[in-house]
Order: structure tokens, then C-alpha cells, then sequence
């Protein structure tokens, strides 16, 4: 890349500087053990190098598991919202706020920022916990307010109203088609601005969705366009955990989504979504590869992970698993 640019950008463009930040209170001496990566199943052909995934695996979990611990207090509290997708994505959490994604919460607004929309907007602890962690203006007094009149912390998500959030959802799918505007923005912008001198806009759009977000039309509409449009600037992560609010998935979808998602365009990966180094692998891979395809990562997790008594259930959904959480 230009040098002018890397020494524009490089104090906001460095993902590490900010995975400091989400990890400020985690010391640990010991060198970090790899996970193989045999736990990787991708529907394409991978190419990323295997060595140093994660930057420092040990404490990337152990932020996966504060963000969980957080999410389980402000719902609690509240006595209201969502633990399933909070508590069951937090891997994916730790390695896009912690390592792969590019942004600087002291400029929340910086132009070239990697973008993140959480389409399933019902699970929004899982974002307010890790922009908090990630150092955004997000305190922690905020985040024990969650769903309170006024607070930062809404229900859902809201853009204009707290730091780092970059689109408003609920509306299950909804936020798969903003992602997708934003990633043809992107597109249209780099087309207009950079040059051979200067890359200017480079930046990745990633979106996290559920089930229930890919069975709305409102979604796929923005699929195919993805796919039509070529906007590989684009990754969808799909929390794959098999459940809706009252029943398993089974009871009313039954597609093959890969198949679905690569008749329109795009390029799909299949991981253990609470494989670090896995997520890592696809993810980097999704970044590296400017093939003119949109990439899907079908993240397979179980709901509720960590309070053995719902999880991988429909009351892992909702707030049922609070009364198994201990002090």
C-alpha cells in the first residue's frame, strides 16, 4: 500500500491497537497455544496461511467470556432481552472487534472504517458489550442501564443515538440489505476517489445474521444484488445455531443456504463458530479475496452457549436462561 497512505491512517487503520484496548485488563505471561485448524470445514478452498490466526487466543477467550458475562448481567438486571446470540457468538465477537476489523472509537466517524451491522438487532447486547470493551463512549454504567428509558443501551440498536453502532435493526433482514448499501457505497466511492497514487477507501462491510434474518424477503432482496453487483467487499456472517424463538429451525426451513447463497454470486464458508482460529482463517480469507464475490460464513454455534440448561434450545433464546446464572 501507498506509504503516504499507511502514514495517514496507520494509528486508526491498525486493528491490534484497539484489540489492546478490548484486552487493557488481561495480562498473561504464557505463550499462547494455536488450535489446529482441522476443525474448518469450507465449502470453498481456502488459501490463507495457518500460522498466527489469532493473535493471542487465550485472551481473545477470555474477552469472548466477559462479553457473555455482560450480557448476562444487563439482561438480567433488566429482566428483559435476548442471552442466545450474545452469549453464542461471542467467539466471533472477540475476533472482529478484537483482531480483524479496523476502526478507532476515538473517531467513531472515520471515513475508512471497517463497518459492522448486527441485522439480528434483537441480540444487541452482544454489540453494546463488545463497543464497550472496544473502548467506545460506552460505559459501563451504560451497559448495566440496558433497555432503560433514555439509556444508551436500547433494545435495539439505534445509528445516531450510540457511538459505534452503524445501523439501526430489529426488523429481522433488514439489516442484511443496509449492509449491502453500505458495501455498494463503498464501492461507489472507491470508484470515484481513490487513485493509482492513493487508496482511499478500502474498507470491509461485515453484517451478523440469524436464522430468522434469512427468512425474510427482505434480506434475500439484497442477496441477489450483492451477488449481481459484485460486491466483494461484503461479508455476511451467519449465526448458525438451528433455533427460532418457539422451535428448532428444522420445523420451518429446510434450504440448503450455501447452495442458496452461491447460485446468487457468492463465495460461502462453513466454520465452528466457537473456533477462533477457524472464524480467523474464513475471515481473512474473505478480506484477501477480491474475486468480485460477496462471502457468506456460516459460523455453526450453539445458542446460549455457557448456561448449560438452555443452550442449544429454544429457551436459549430469549431471557429463560437467566435464572441459571450464578452471582
Amino acid at each position: 500500500r501507498n506509504s503516504d497512505r499507511e502514514s495517514c491512517q496507520a494509528s486508526a487503520r491498525s486493528s491490534t491497537m484497539w484489540t489492546s484496548i478490548v484486552l487493557a485488563a488481561l495480562s498473561f505471561s504464557s505463550p499462547v497455544s494455536r488450535v489446529p485448524h482441522s476443525k474448518v470445514h469450507a465449502r470453498q478452498q481456502v488459501v490463507a496461511s495457518t500460522a498466527e490466526l489469532v493473535t493471542n487466543e487465550v485472551a481473545l477467550a477470555r474477552a469472548a467470556d466477559e462479553s457473555r458475562g455482560l450480557s448476562m448481567d444487563s439482561i438480567a438486571a433488566a429482566k428483559s432481552g435476548h442471552l442466545g446470540l450474545p452469549l453464542g457468538a461471542a467467539e466471533v465477537g472477540a475476533v472482529l472487534f478484537g483482531q480483524e476489523m479496523s476502526y478507532n472509537p476515538e473517531d467513531p466517524k472515520w471515513l475508512n472504517r471497517d463497518r459492522f451491522v448486527l441485522s439480528a438487532g434483537h441480540g444487541s447486547m452482544f454489540l453494546y458489550s463488545w463497543l464497550h470493551m472496544a473502548g467506545y463512549d460506552l460505559p459501563l454504567d451504560e451497559v448495566k442501564n440496558f433497555r432503560q428509558m433514555d439509556s444508551k443501551t436500547p433494545g435495539h440498536p439505534e445509528f445516531g443515538w450510540t457511538d459505534g453502532v452503524e445501523s439501526t435493526t430489529g426488523p429481522l433482514g433488514q439489516g442484511v440489505s443496509n449492509a449491502v448499501g453500505m458495501a455498494m457505497a463503498a464501492k461507489m466511492a472507491a470508484a470515484t476517489y481513490n487513485t493509482d497514487e492513493h487508496e482511499i477507501i478500502d474498507h470491509h462491510v461485515f453484517a451478523l445474521c440469524g436464522d430468522g434474518c434469512l427468512q425474510e424477503g427482505v434480506s434475500f432482496e439484497g442477496i441477489a444484488i450483492a451477488g449481481h453487483e459484485a460486491l466483494d467487499n461484503l461479508v455476511l456472517i451467519y449465526d448458525s445455531n438451528k433455533v427460532t424463538l418457539d422451535k428448532m429451525a428444522e420445523v420451518t426451513q429446510s434450504e440448503d443456504t450455501a447452495a442458496r447463497f452461491q447460485a446468487m454470486g457468492w463465495e460461502v464458508y462453513d466454520v465452528d463458530g466457537h473456533d477462533m482460529s477457524a472464524i480467523a482463517k474464513a475471515i481473512k480469507d474473505a478480506k484477501a479475496a477480491d474475486n468480485g464475490k460477496p462471502k457468506l460464513i456460516i459460523a455453526n454455534t450453539i445458542i446460549a452457549k455457557g448456561i448449560d440448561e438452555v443452550a442449544g434450545t429454544c429457551a436459549g433464546h430469549g431471557e429463560a436462561g437467566v435464572g441459571y446464572t450464578k452471582e
